[in-house]
């Protein structure tokens, strides 16, 4: 995927009075009719005694796994929502979790809070290997593709390959502010954010001779610091998303978004999605404004959850698309799925999931606009939905505090999966 920024930095300015033209609606609601709402069949897993801290969708799309505050580790059937198995060897709460494809093996790497690092074969579900650390504060961030590394950020930034190998360990000088976020940019770039700041490494690949072999080479990984950048936001980074292979994205409390260019590491614009709405005595900046997260969709826009809201940035006209206020009946959205069939999912601090239909239109005067529009709301979490992941286009899973996880389902499809099933065991017989 590539897009463009249409403008440079400057022309955001001048485009400031087209923004009042993109609030679509304020505070919308939705019947109990819904046909263009998909997701009308569920799944409701058996009730969970923690609360949930981590799911993870395997690659296979067939299973995913669920990490609790209690350290346990279950995995579960994405198809019939069914416990294929459970493995235990933490004693906290898992903070993260990364898979590795090598060859016909999958290895996942997960991390606790009890400072430890384990792997395990998925195909077994058998513990295979484990490191202890000197913090809690670690975290598994991402995966690297180059060499099946990954990479793990606390106070200090650490290289592991899929063996649980310690490969390189870069000590910052600012340990007072533990890496909240990593994200991994082309050319192997690594940007960190902590409070308000950003750091920038790259991982380098040395080639080295064995001695004993004048032919042989292995590699040697190194991270070497590159810039910092002090302050670059005026409150606490709340997310750090990859737009593509050219730009990634920082947005923090106050609703500042930058837009960052990969190879230099600049900063190309910076964006306030809602700054010229006036609030009253019923909201605060917080709710309003934080930035929950940025995602790029369709190769032209940016989708960006901000506090109550929800907007749509062109980055084709540098302009806002579209703007909604309230996007959640007056909750803070909480998390944000880009599906493939122009469907946008959002969930928030109430408990509700809306769908939403993403629209290009043209006006009367052929000018393209966009349009979105709320076909669907999904209920069945008691408290603040804290996970939305995706199996496919046609399911995805939700987790909150009220310790529930819901697989919903395209009920259309779900019914035809279903008697392509029946009808397989029939001519079966048949046969």
């Amino acid at each position: 995927m590539s897009f463009l920024f249409g403008r440079r930095k400057s022309s955001i300015k001048d485009s400031e009075d087209n923004k009042s033209n993109s609030i679509q609606n304020n505070e919308i609601e939705i019947g109990s009719y819904q046909p263009l709402n998909p997701f009308t069949e569920i799944i409701l897993l058996p009730c969970f005694n923690s609360i949930i801290t981590q799911i993870y969708v395997l690659r296979d799309k067939k299973r995913f796994i669920v990490g609790d505050d209690s350290g346990n580790l279950t995995v579960w059937d994405s198809n019939s929502g069914t416990k294929l198995t459970e493995m235990r060897y933490h004693q906290q709460s898992i903070n993260s979790i990364v898979e590795f494809n090598h060859f016909d093996k999958s290895i996942l790497i997960v991390s606790s809070n009890d400072k430890s690092i384990t792997s395990w074969d998925m195909h077994s579900y058998k513990l295979t290997n484990i490191i202890k650390l000197d913090s809690s504060a670690y975290r598994i961030f991402l995966s690297c593709n180059m060499s099946n590394l990954f990479i793990v950020g606390g106070l200090n930034l650490k290289i592991y390959d899929s063996n649980l190998s310690l490969l390189d360990e870069f000590s910052r000088e600012t340990k007072e502010n533990s890496i909240r976020h990593i994200l991994l940019t082309k050319k192997e770039k690594i940007v960190v954010a902590t409070n308000t700041d950003l750091e920038f490494y790259v991982l380098i690949t040395v080639n080295k001779k064995l001695e004993s072999k004048s032919t042989s080479e292995f590699s040697h990984f190194r991270v070497k610091e590159l810039k910092k950048h002090l302050n670059c936001h005026y409150d606490s980074i709340l997310c750090l998303d990859n737009l593509n292979d050219s730009y990634f994205a920082s947005g923090s409390t106050d609703g500042q978004i930058k837009i960052w260019q990969s190879d230099t590491l600049n900063i190309l614009y910076e964006l306030r999605p809602f700054e010229d709405i006036s609030l009253n005595d019923n909201f605060s900046k917080l709710n309003f404004n934080s930035i929950c997260c940025v995602k790029s969709f369709n190769e032209r826009y940016l989708v960006i959850p901000s506090g109550l809201n929800i907007s749509i940035f062109d980055c084709v006209s540098n302009e806002f698309a579209c703007r909604i206020i309230n996007a959640h009946n007056r909750s803070k959205l909480t998390d944000v799925l880009i599906l493939e069939n122009q469907i946008i999912v959002t969930s928030s601090e109430n408990g509700s999931i809306r769908i939403w239909k993403f629209e290009e239109i043209l006006d009367e005067s052929s000018l393209l606009k966009v349009n979105l529009e709320l076909v669907g709301e999904c209920l069945g979490h008691s408290s603040s939905i804290t996970f939305l992941r995706t199996i496919s286009k046609n399911e995805i899973i939700s987790t909150g505090y009220d310790k529930m996880i819901i697989v919903w389902k395209d009920s259309v499809k779900a019914n035809n999966d279903r008697d392509n099933e029946i009808n397989q065991i029939i001519s079966s017989f048949r046969s």
